[in-house]
């Protein structure tokens, strides 16, 4: 008796407390699964630096400076060119007006780009629905929450839990058996991400096998920013599903404990 309380003892002590990410508004990654455009299904909506026209539409970008040069030029037509010179003046001219307008073109085709990154993103006027024909959803898992903008010149810019994980998983932690992450879809209202994805029954469901594949241990909720409200919006979820008697002994049962970091529990200041 005294050796299997001892191997218990064992086991529980190089048991690590599993853990469960919650991320914040605007912190999951969004990927395009159904759009009339065909080439953008697949493609990483949120956030897509290149599709979004930051790489150098942004306010002062090479391709917005000259975008403007260009706009002065056709307006003074073709009196800017004057005749200063010789052919090879005019070669040199020539060779500026052809970069320029080729920069030009690459301005209406990522600008093109930007407004169909728009139609992706925007809901219908409920703030509720998407539009018709396009479908978005968050990647799952921890690979939906560690960087926005995955790639060697972008993470640094768009980490979330990225850091937090790698020091996590340095530390023992195995995706899938004591570390998971449940993003979703923070455009619309956590009752329509039940009802639409069943964000919620499934967290509860992604909780259970955190406890079963860690001997039984209880789940820490580690929420950021408007995670900590889907946390608490979860808790009260089951309370609700399952009866406050129930609900309360599930909780009990399966959660270690509720962390929330930054979270705006008095809500947010009307702008």
């Amino acid at each position: 008796k005294m050796s299997t309380l001892k191997n218990h003892a064992d086991a529980t002590s190089k048991t690590l407390t599993p853990l469960l990410i919650i991320p914040g508004f605007m912190s999951s990654r969004l990927t395009v699964q159904k759009s009339p455009h065909k080439t953008w299904e697949g493609k990483r909506l949120w956030f897509n630096i290149k599709a979004a026209g930051f790489n150098s539409l942004h306010r002062g970008g090479a391709l917005v400076k000259n975008e403007e040069r260009h706009r002065i030029n056709r307006r003074l037509g073709d009196d800017a060119a004057g005749n200063d010179g010789d052919g090879a003046s005019a070669s040199a001219s020539d060779g500026v007006e052809q970069s320029s307008e080729e920069m030009h073109q690459e301005y209406v085709r990522q600008m093109e780009c930007k407004s169909l990154w728009v139609e992706h993103m925007r809901l219908q006027s409920d703030m509720i629905h998407e539009k018709e024909g396009f479908e978005a959803r968050s990647i799952p898992g921890t690979a939906g929450v560690d960087y926005l903008a995955p790639g060697a010149l972008t993470e640094a810019a768009s980490y979330v839990f990225g850091p937090v994980l790698k020091i996590l998983k340095s530390k023992g932690y195995i995706d899938g058996v004591n570390l998971d992450a449940v993003p979703y879809d923070w455009r619309i209202p956590p009752s329509v991400l039940e009802s639409r994805d069943n964000y919620f029954s499934n967290t509860i469901k992604t909780i259970e096998r955190l406890y079963k594949k860690s001997n039984n241990t209880p789940v820490v909720l580690l929420c950021h920013s408007m995670g900590c409200r889907m946390g608490h919006y979860l808790l009260n979820f089951v309370l609700y599903q399952m009866g406050k008697a129930d609900g309360q002994a599930w909780i009990d049962k399966h959660i270690h404990s509720y962390v929330p970091v930054g979270a705006p529990h008095l809500g947010a200041q009307k702008t």
